[in-house]
């Protein structure tokens, strides 16, 4: 007891008059100032409730104070050398692990934590520090060293194991059976009847031999030093040209035929510089080429991330982007003078009118660049620059995309009359967040045209099985090893997902096969060539008249077509907003609507009156929407807790009809994509809301309701009487014909 006494008070020894008289007016003031804060928070609730609440608050600071003394006089006894070391060891680990802060530092504080013991006590056993100590002390020291060899062989177990959540108990062949689904369609991703040839074309002094090859093509180097920043003189020296001097290489799988074939352009996204990502791409450069088009898959490699040249992130390449998206428009110009030159290996069989870019990761991002380029006279950021492309670039393809990462002019990039198709994992350990969805939301239509729009969320999806090179790693080094990869499909089931979407969407797009647009109305007309997961499927196209798309006023009772009406009825949330995905609000507007019919009797509804005048509309037309489940508590293995509700129309005579939502398709839950390992996998946000697109033609109503006439349709309402609560988000509603 007189030891314990004794260090306690060696530990509140005096202190000086002056450190003392420090103390007291710093404690006077503080205690002062609370009191004061309490009663201009507090007052109204009485002297009380003022007085108790300042106490607890001052108390708090107190334990505060008492935690940072107490660990303050224990690292006085840590020598300078050792707290030096663990400062350069937390910042050398932090190289070692790029991942959510939050979990490298604990992973980081583990670490130094457990190898500081064990390093401690195996010295001290070597110094023979043990042989004339106390029994108890002996006993602590093998206690201590049992318990952190558990920890080190417990997390070393963590780190190297998959291990993680299983997969999804829903698929997309469960709920989207055989016998709804019988449009005769062939397998898009079927081996085609071409005979596959390739080709690899580079400037020459090429930094990859590879490009230089006997027969191979030459083009031209690309001067944008314009069009990025940062470029160091060791990346130069590594690459052997600057930025005035930008090579244009590229690997081509083309069809052996007479053609004309369409031509798609593929350009990866960031990976390290020295890891060539382009040749990633070979499996969808051989399956199209086979299937009739000329697929080029372009080498960006030099505008990586470069750890040798950046001097790891201090001298970082930068705004990189628009140089990607240029470089892709003048591979395009190349090609074109290809197609028409005499004696060339593509004179006559580039159908320069009819062509699609695929873009991954920032790739994705630079295809939205270029195709903005590609209208543009002059360069957004410098008007000296001059543009003359105008290339008829008709589809736009991005995999696990990037958005807004540039802005031309500060303005994000908005495109018009461009098929675009958006494909995203829900498992992406890179980009994380749907970010691709953005640019599917800045697309719009001309009235008419013969355009459309679609976004594919694909759970067990990640970033880099999409590119063979990248693979099952979405990030470099130890930090891949904190994330969850069970739920991950194989890399073979990833290329093939994206083999039926990318083939269904250019046969579609460019080849005018229409049959395959099905496909992104409604993805069960793929389940018999899709892996088994769950897919989330938004549509819109540009012959939908659209009734309200909830991003044109602050009214929520005015529709976007002007005149119509909106209206709530029993409902427990009623509001326009953006929607919030993983990490920031989306450039997606919707309507929350949210209803417990406990607490409210009736059935709630939400009415979409249309203007006097009416919409075009017949009983071929459809009603379509987008529709998401926003509840956060959701998980997709319960399947009872999907919602459903009742979709009915009238006319302008007063008929009506209804037809069940799951009639057409279930809404699916908010799929979760814990993409960290325990106990880390609610350390990042696990779901944000995907859009769901449906259909309901106005003849199926008809067969409901023979007196309704479709040509006559007065409005449409959501009536919420089939789940006893829920919460969903609604958007783009209006009328395909």
């Amino acid at each position: 007891m007189e030891k314990i006494r004794k260090k306690i008070k060696s530990f509140v020894k005096p202190m000086s008059a002056g450190w003392k008289g420090a103390s007291i007016g710093l404690a006077a003031v503080t205690v002062c100032l609370c009191i004061v804060q309490a009663y201009y928070m507090l007052g109204s609730h009485g002297a009380v409730d003022m007085m108790v609440g300042a106490v607890l608050y001052i108390a708090a600071g107190v334990l505060i104070c008492g935690i940072v003394a107490l660990a303050a006089h224990f690292l006085k006894k840590v020598p300078s050398r050792y707290m030096g070391l663990c400062a350069g060891s937390a910042l050398c680990l932090l190289f070692c692990f790029i991942v959510p802060p939050q979990v490298a530092g604990m992973v980081i504080g583990v670490i130094i934590l457990l190898f500081s013991i064990l390093g401690c006590l195996i010295y001290k056993w070597a110094k023979g520090g043990y042989k004339d100590v106390s029994k108890a002390k002996k006993v602590t020291a093998m206690v201590t060293a049992a318990a952190t060899v558990t920890g080190l062989s417990a997390g070393g177990f963590w780190l190297a194991s998959d291990s993680g959540f299983n997969a999804s108990a829903v698929n997309l062949q469960e709920l989207a059976p055989a016998e709804k689904f019988r449009a005769g369609l062939q397998d898009p991703a079927a081996e085609g009847k071409f005979k596959v040839k390739t080709l690899v074309y580079g400037s020459p002094g090429n930094y990859r031999s590879s490009f230089n090859q006997s027969g191979s093509l030459v083009t031209k180097t690309v001067d944008g030093s314009a069009f990025v920043e940062n470029w160091s003189a060791t990346r130069t020296s590594t690459l052997g040209f600057g930025p005035d001097a930008m090579p244009l290489n590229g690997l081509v799988w083309y069809p052996d035929g007479e053609g004309p074939f369409p031509l798609v352009i593929a350009v990866h996204g960031n990976h390290l510089m020295t890891e060539y990502s382009d040749p990633g791409y070979e499996y969808l450069g051989r399956l199209l080429a086979s299937r009739g088009y000329i697929f080029v898959s372009i080498d960006e490699n030099f505008l990586n991330t470069s750890p040798f040249d950046d001097l790891l992130i201090l001298n970082v390449l930068k705004n990189e982007n628009p140089a990607r998206g240029l470089l892709m428009l003048e591979h395009l110009k190349t090609w074109e003078a290809w197609s028409k030159q005499a004696g060339g290996p593509f004179r006559g069989k580039v159908d320069m009118n009819n062509i699609a870019l695929i873009g991954h990761s920032r790739g994705a991002e630079a295809i939205a660049i270029a195709a903005a380029y590609n209208r543009l006279n002059a360069y957004p950021e410098d008007g000296n620059i001059k543009f003359d492309y105008h290339f008829n670039i008709g589809s736009l393809i991005a995999i696990g995309g990037t958005d807004q990462q540039y802005k031309p002019a500060g303005q994000p990039i908005e495109l018009r009359d461009m098929n675009y198709l958006a494909v995203h994992g829900a498992h992406d350990m890179d980009v994380d967040s749907f970010a691709a969805s953005n640019q599917y939301q800045r697309i719009d239509f001309t009235q008419g045209d013969d355009r459309f729009k679609a976004a594919v969320y694909i759970y067990g999806a990640n970033h880099g099985q999409f590119n063979s090179v990248w693979g099952r790693k979405d990030t470099v080094g130890p930090g891949n090893k904190v994330y969850n990869t069970k739920q991950l499909m194989s890399e073979a089931e990833q290329q093939q997902a994206a083999k039926v979407l990318i083939s269904s969407f250019l046969d579609a797009t460019l080849k005018k096969k229409n049959e395959y647009q099905r496909i992104f109305q409604d993805i069960g007309y793929a389940r018999k060539w899709l892996p088994e997961t769950i897919y989330v499927t938004n549509y819109l196209d540009s012959q939908t008249t659209l009734i309200s798309s909830f991003d044109d006023d602050t009214d929520p009772e005015s529709t976007t077509i002007p005149g119509g009406k909106l209206k709530g009825q029993r409902l427990l949330e009623w509001k326009e907003e953006k929607i919030k995905q993983k990490h920031a609000l989306a450039d997606i507007s919707a309507v929350r609507l949210g209803w417990d019919r406990t607490k409210k009797q009736g059935s709630p509804s939400y009415t979409v009156t249309l203007p006097p005048q009416g919409i075009k509309a017949e009983a071929n037309s459809s009603i379509v929407f987008s529709l998401a489940d926003a509840e956060d508590s959701r998980k997709e293995q319960e399947l009872a807790a999907r919602i459903d509700l009742t979709v009915k129309v009238a006319d302008k005579k007063g008929n009506e009809a209804s037809l069940p939502l799951s009639s057409v398709a279930p809404l699916l839950p908010m799929i979760e994509g814990k993409i960290l390992k325990a106990p880390f996998s609610s350390a990042m946000p696990t779901k944000e809301p995907a859009f769901q697109s449906y259909g309901f033609r106005l003849g199926e109503f008809q067969r409901v309701n023979p007196k309704f006439e479709p040509e006559q349709l007065a409005a449409i309402v959501f009536e919420f009487n089939l789940t006893e609560k829920g919460t969903v988000l609604l958007n783009d509603i209006g009328i395909r014909n």
